[in-house]
């Protein structure tokens, strides 16, 4: 009995001085860090939005921490790829994850093979930055706003579709969204990319998109398409006509706005994360980064990582009952 009781204190005590070790030991990682490179991970190709956000924060994060940030392009189904390098990665804060919001709030619940879930194996950083979609149709349509183009899916169900970026992505879940809330009937086509699907919607092989303006801008300026709704929470600037959802009778949909943040494996330390959130707020807020930002439409954000953690946690909750509603499951 007494060397039963012996043991149970040594092994509390053992517990006690491990649990120690661990608490000493991530104020010394987040004291030496960084010394050596850090991989900034984008789970798309080079010169997407998701890439060239990255690759402008990247240079503020190396003049700031004195090690090079390194962007890494690791794509492929529709970022989870990446998102599952960095889940998997140590939680030291030299894999960092640039995101698109898809990855984390759309794909666990569109992707039914998914191996991880983001919201919860991640830390969030902060949101770099957002932007509205506008939603675009053929110019060959007799509809000259919204409202006409509902009412004329209605006259027509079924004989219409939509274009997607890629099945069980952002704009996919987010025109399924629409879809439900308008009530009409129409079919999803997808393609490889934002920019692959204008010739068709150009052409009126498909009737409906939804697009970041700066994907559309040049077909929209050129009278090849036209713009029905801006999804967002104001107006796009550059289409001043052009009511929001919530002009249109269906503020639900602008919560389906494009954005895009930092993030990092489970347990990183909190002296790493509140770095990084903060070198990342300020780069974001110098003119050039602004002017930058501005151009592939987006506002800048850098929000705290308890805000940036609820509005994910909120948007998630969201677009898991809409793909519930939809039935939208891709494998």
């Amino acid at each position: 009995m007494a060397q039963n009781t012996g043991l149970a204190r040594r092994a509390v005590l053992a517990a006690g001085l491990a649990a120690a070790g661990v608490s000493l030991a991530r104020p010394a990682l987040a004291e030496k860090w960084p010394d050596r490179p850090i991989r900034l991970v984008v789970g798309y190709a080079p010169g997407g939005l998701t890439d060239l956000i990255a690759r402008l924060i990247g240079p503020a994060l190396t003049e700031e921490l004195g090690q090079p940030v390194v962007v890494e392009n690791r794509s492929g189904a529709a970022g989870n790829l990446a998102t599952e390098f960095v889940v998997r990665a140590p939680a030291d804060g030299y894999v960092l994850l640039a995101s698109s919001g898809g990855q984390i709030t759309v794909s666990p619940h569109t992707y039914g093979n998914l191996r991880l879930r983001p919201v919860e194996e991640l830390e969030h950083i902060t949101m770099i930055g957002e932007g509205d979609q506008i939603v675009c149709t053929n110019k060959a349509l007799p509809v000259g706003n919204f409202a006409e183009f509902v009412a004329l899916a209605k006259a027509q169900p079924g004989r219409m579709s939509y274009a997607t970026s890629g099945a069980g992505g952002n704009l996919h879940l987010f025109l399924e969204f629409l879809r439900l809330e308008t009530g009409i009937e129409i079919e999803a086509v997808h393609y490889r990319g934002g920019s692959a699907l204008l010739p068709d919607l150009m052409n009126n092989q498909v009737q409906l998109s939804l697009s970041a303006y700066p994907v559309v801008e040049a077909a929209v300026r050129e009278g090849q398409i036209r713009p029905l709704l801006v999804i967002g929470r104001k107006r796009e600037p550059r289409l001043p006509n052009v009511p929001t959802a919530t002009e249109a009778g269906y503020p639900a949909l602008d919560t389906c706005v494009n954005w895009f943040g930092l993030h990092a494996p489970k347990g990183t330390p909190a002296p790493i994360r509140e770095t990084l959130q903060r070198v990342v707020a300020t780069a974001i807020r110098k003119p050039a980064a602004q002017e930058r930002l501005a151009v592939l439409g987006l506002d800048p954000v850098g929000n705290s990582p308890a805000e940036f953690a609820e509005r994910i946690r909120a948007e998630n909750r969201l677009y898991g009952e809409v793909a519930r509603r939809a039935g939208l499951q891709v494998d």
